[in-house]
């Protein structure tokens, strides 16, 4: 059976919202009715709001509520294409694109799961320089396989148990990540207060080395493996060490050394915005194509003073942080840098050897289970997508569908009268 391809306009209602007047927030904003931002589409349901309108904002702007079980798409804004379902009534900005299938005609959750495998599609139609963006219209035309309305539900029941492994999977992840922080501060405490009473000495008594590396003429692109890659600063910003946040370079100078990242180091991002500059992480596998730019550097540590891992927990750690930030140049609304020598004189606690060595033994332990993971987890994440396609070409219900086919018969005559 060959399911019809139906554009989103000739099932749902479609709307967007407005943006009253910042010049009146007095009589428009802080009222009791949710608000709801292109930004904020980043969960399955949306269910409060960063602020609220009142009724006068409903009658003098394009604003209006919509009802709870709509979906919303963002048509512009860091969110551009991602959707979500209302769980309130709420009005929306003019960003959003609001959704509200004909219940006769299509289950809400098949259409979001639907609009959700359209994502590469919808992003592909965004037109625009500095802030691409969608129109309504594009999504009113957006076409989806609308097969019977009882396979619809079969496929939303299948696709809902996989979602939910999926978040199963992602809390545990959430929760994993609190591990090695909680562990830091059993054995060493917050580094900011130092409540242990440790030696405190300028961190240059710890390095014994710091190295730059440089910046290579690049494209926006990976590198083959036959090619090397310059890594962008955002391989460390996480904490964890991305290799594939790198860019190819075609050219080497001949004349210029590589810092190609290996097991055990300690890379340090000198400068980064606020929230992010002093970033650091230990990388877990050689890199034998990748080097380091020069806005990182690799911190070769004395073998006996300090490891790399008690480092890295300590610099991420935010009043520890504040060290760093305090002695950085730049202006707070822009890039800050930290030299070599402010980072070298920061004041660190620094506990015996033998107990970071105990800490990074567990740390590197976790680093594999995080690993294994990490692993896991794109396998999961490749399956959901298979699961996804195979939804919606009509294969994962084709076995359902031939057993209820008498069931189907006398809905395919009422679908056939409803789209014609």
């Amino acid at each position: 059976m060959k399911w019809p391809m139906v554009e989103i306009s000739r099932f749902c209602q479609t709307g967007s919202g407005g943006t009253p007047s910042r010049n009146n927030a007095g009589d428009y904003y802080g009222g009791n009715i949710p608000w709801v931002k292109s930004g904020e589409l980043n969960q399955e349901f949306v269910l409060n709001t960063e602020e609220r309108i009142t009724e006068l904002a409903i009658k003098e702007s394009s604003a209006k509520i919509v009802p709870a079980g709509a979906i919303l798409v963002a048509m512009y804004g860091a969110t551009v294409g991602k959707s979500a379902l209302l769980g309130i009534d709420a009005a929306t900005n003019q960003a959003i694109c609001n959704i509200i299938p004909d219940p006769e005609a299509a289950d809400t959750r098949y259409v979001w799961y639907a609009l959700k495998n359209q994502l590469p599609y919808l992003l592909a139609q965004r037109v625009g320089g500095a802030q691409p963006n969608i129109s309504q219209q594009i999504i009113k035309n957006t076409q989806i396989p609308l097969p019977l309305l009882s396979e619809q539900r079969r496929i939303v029941e299948i696709l809902d148990q996989a979602d939910h492994l999926r978040k199963l999977r992602g809390e545990a992840d959430k929760k994993a990540e609190l591990i090695l922080p909680a562990l830091f501060n059993k054995m060493f405490g917050g580094p900011a207060t130092n409540p242990m009473g440790w030696p405190e000495m300028p961190l240059r008594q710890v390095i014994a080395k710091v190295e730059a590396g440089w910046s290579a003429v690049s494209e926006a692109r990976g590198c083959t493996k036959d090619e090397f890659g310059v890594l962008k600063v955002s391989a460390v910003t996480s904490g964890r060490f991305l290799a594939c946040e790198h860019k190819a370079v075609l050219v080497l100078q001949t004349d210029r050394g590589l810092l190609t990242p290996r097991r055990g180091d300690l890379l340090f991002s000198r400068a980064n915005t606020r929230e992010l500059v002093a970033a650091s992480c230990v990388v877990e596998d050689d890199h034998p194509n990748l080097f380091l730019p020069d806005k990182l550097w690799r911190l070769i540590l004395h073998p006996d003073r300090a490891t790399a891992m008690y480092l890295k927990e300590l610099f991420w750690n935010n009043g520890f942080r504040d060290r760093f930030r305090a002695s950085a140049s730049g202006s707070s609304g822009s890039m800050l840098n930290i030299s070599q020598e402010a980072m070298l004189n920061t004041i660190a606690p620094i506990p015996p050897f033998k107990l970071q060595e105990e800490y990074s033994a567990k740390a590197w332990s976790l680093a594999a289970i995080a690993k294994e993971r990490r692993l896991a987890g794109d396998a999961l994440d490749t399956l959901w997508s298979n699961l996804l396609q195979r939804a919606f070409s009509g294969t994962l219900t084709a076995a359902w569908r031939e057993a209820h086919m008498k069931e189907l018969l006398a809905e395919m005559e009422q679908q056939a009268k409803y789209l014609n």
